[in-house]
């Protein structure tokens, strides 16, 4: 009998810690999708409640819930503020933009900054396109990031996400920024690209008094409308999986080649890609299960992209 009721008892006792664990999870990340049963109106997105900024509109629409560039050097911030918790918290932006961006050309910047009544300070990354027309993660003053790398090549007009996790360490000087880039539209995940320190002011306001998510659009491209935002997500924790980012691979029936070569793998249907070394698209294909003819390229060393999967190189004799 006692030990049945010690069994009941325990049984209770886990039954409560899982509900307090999952209701922990569950107000440790928090999402904003515009939407009008959020409370979102048509208008300035810094009209909103926890957002602050200036050249954003909301459009809370059914079907179309999303933020958007009005001007020149749109920027926003939103956060209650968030305070982190542990040691580590993540911002992820799902966004696309409805132009093709031209080449060699700093895009945006997203990261976190102290919650200060205008853009405040600012621990960031930056994306920019290459002269070669790729996407890339960039640090503050548009120079390589310190280590690893983030990057599309196939991106114009689709659907991305852009996913930074916070780093506290001992102080801002060793705290850092990791960044992905993943294009949802063709299943394409990036690296992960490493910004070593963050400014004192958002070391400080990390532990104390909160940080805010920060998005901002250089030039609203060109003076179009071309940013559009649709879901913004703060967790406590990183959201960085560096295992989700090792993508499968595919093979060749051989490489080197001449004219022809076979892929073991691919799906009929994927979307194919190949680059030189600059990183110019010189083909694209939409593979249909037999060989592809290459007997066109040059003599040198291509890149092929395939949707899903890791880049191949290969090399044309």
């Amino acid at each position: 009998m006692i030990l049945k009721l010690n069994m009941k008892i325990m049984k209770k006792i886990y039954t409560l810690l899982f509900i307090t664990s999952l209701m922990g999870l569950m107000s440790a990340q928090t999402t904003v999708d515009f939407t009008l049963e959020e409370g979102y109106v048509q208008g300035p997105l810094e009209d909103s409640s926890d957002w602050g900024g200036a050249n954003w509109i909301v459009n809370p629409t059914p079907d179309t819930e999303r933020a958007e560039t009005t001007g020149g050097y749109s920027w926003a911030r939103w956060g209650a503020p968030f305070i982190v918790s542990d040691t580590e918290i993540s911002f992820e932006v799902h966004f696309r933009f409805n132009i093709d961006l031209p080449a060699g050309k700093l895009i945006s910047r997203f990261g976190f900054n102290d919650n200060g009544s205008n853009s405040g300070t600012i621990a960031n990354i930056q994306l920019s396109t290459l002269n070669d027309g790729s996407l890339s993660v960039r640090k503050q003053g548009n120079t390589p990031v310190d280590s690893g790398g983030a990057g599309l090549t196939d991106f114009q007009q689709d659907d991305l996400v852009i996913n930074m996790v916070l780093t506290l360490g001992a102080d801002a000087a060793s705290s850092s920024l990791s960044s992905t880039i993943t294009n949802v539209t063709d299943n394409i995940n990036s690296g992960v690209a490493v910004v070593n320190g963050i400014p004192a002011a958002v070391f400080n306001a990390a532990s104390s008094g909160g940080i805010s998510g920060f998005i901002h659009a250089q030039d609203n491209i060109n003076n179009t409308r071309g940013f559009l935002v649709d879901k913004v997500v703060m967790t406590q924790g990183s959201t960085l999986n560096i295992d989700s980012h090792r993508l499968p691979t595919f093979n060749l029936s051989q490489n080197p080649i001449q004219d022809t070569v076979k892929l073991n793998g691919v799906s009929t249907g994927s979307k194919i890609s190949i680059y030189t070394v600059t990183g110019a698209k010189v083909n694209n294909y939409v593979y249909d299960g037999n060989q592809l003819s290459l007997g066109h390229l040059n003599p040198g060393v291509y890149f092929m992209n395939i949707s899903g999967f890791t880049s191949q190189k290969l090399i044309k004799e």
